[in-house]
């Protein structure tokens, strides 16, 4: 499947697809009055609270027409555009904090697109990123006793996705790049059953328990 098709299969999903709020980014943004430019935006629920709860001003990106039009109205701008081959309409060293929540395996090259975006975040700012763990254990036990390897229309096997990281791998792509990963972690959904499991097995098996891989870039 090329990649003029999937990015055509992805600005045609549905806007709901784009609401969902990331409870991890709410809770790593803590300042007030902060600069903070979401990227892969999506309807702009994550960035409507940043603006209410903490008075950040919330830019975006987002290449879905349909979450765009939402994302006009509780964002203080959006552009509709492809982060990978959009010209940045922003000054270098202009945000506190960058949000990629589930945006880097969707990318052709997501490490040219981090270094873009990269410019544009001032010293001693952060880079928040989520990425789905291809290493969740319902992949593979569908894989290792079903052979089964089957796209869905969500979830961590998405017919748009382009690439799949473990914890490991994303941190070796991006500090084989001179990316500086400051922190990575795992993020199991609570509560849950796999919370429970991983509590009691004192996170034995969180690499195949936890949905999304967790980084903080630090610039």
């Amino acid at each position: 499947m090329s990649k003029d098709v999937v990015e055509q299969m992805y600005v045609s999903k549905e806007a709901d697809y784009f609401s969902l709020e990331r409870d991890i980014f709410k809770r790593s943004i803590s300042g007030k009055g902060l600069m903070v430019l979401d990227v892969g935006c999506g309807t702009g629920v994550l960035g409507a609270y940043l603006k209410k709860e903490q008075g950040c001003t919330v830019y975006g990106i987002e290449i879905n027409e349909a979450a765009f039009n939402y994302a006009k109205n509780n964002l203080d701008d959006v552009i509709h555009a492809n982060v990978e081959t959009v010209d940045l309409p922003y000054s270098n060293d202009q945000f506190d904090v960058v949000v990629m929540g589930d945006v880097l395996e969707h990318l052709v090259n997501p490490v040219s697109a981090l270094k873009k975006i990269f410019e544009k975040v001032k010293p001693g700012g952060e880079i928040l990123i989520t990425v789905p763990n291809i290493r969740h254990w319902k992949i593979v036990r569908d894989l290792v006793f079903r052979d089964k390897w089957e796209y869905m229309s969500w979830g961590i096997l998405d017919f748009t996705h382009l690439r799949f990281f473990t914890k490991r791998s994303i941190k070796q792509l991006l500090n084989d790049n001179q990316i500086h990963v400051k922190n990575a972690s795992r993020v199991i959904q609570k509560p849950s059953i796999s919370d429970k499991i991983n509590k009691v097995s004192f996170g034995l098996f969180a690499g195949l328990l936890a949905s999304h891989t967790f980084l903080v870039i630090k610039k």
